[in-house]
């Protein structure tokens, strides 16, 4: 039972840490583009812990199942200065867009580096069986 719990737990501290890379391309693009970022969290439903650093209240949240970026103008439109509203359609995909791609670049590096260290990996290529066959003559 214990082995399940601590299970648990680590596929729960991973899936946060996925949380906060995906949440985390969102961010550093908005705040590329000067878009006024309100809150940064991980986690939904009650407050757990948060912090006021300059314009953005970063926060963690009771249930670690997911994660937000609310930007100044996202639900509603805005002119104020630093609203996503008011940016252009491209830099809109391009927040959009960041959370995906950092996590399709993390799981590259993930494999790669896995790769690197391990040094051995999986491959479909059956020719080398193919030569061992054929050099016991039991095709002739």
């Amino acid at each position: 039972m214990i082995s399940f719990i601590i299970n648990a737990i680590k596929i729960i501290f991973l899936l946060a840490f996925l949380i906060f890379i995906h949440e985390g391309g969102h961010f550093l693009v908005a705040k590329f583009f000067k878009v006024k970022v309100n809150e940064f969290s991980l986690g939904f439903g009650k407050k757990l812990y948060e912090k006021q650093v300059g314009d953005t209240n970063y926060c963690i949240r009771l249930v670690p199942l997911g994660g937000f970026v609310s930007m100044e103008g996202e639900e509603e439109r805005s002119d104020t200065k630093g609203s996503f509203s008011t940016l252009s359609i491209p830099k809109r995909i391009a927040i959009v867009a960041a959370g995906a791609f950092v996590n399709i670049v993390f799981g590259l590096i993930v494999y790669f580096s896995l790769i690197a260290i391990t040094s051995s990996f999986y491959s479909t290529n059956v020719s080398s069986l193919v030569d061992r066959l054929c050099s016991t003559k039991c095709w002739n």
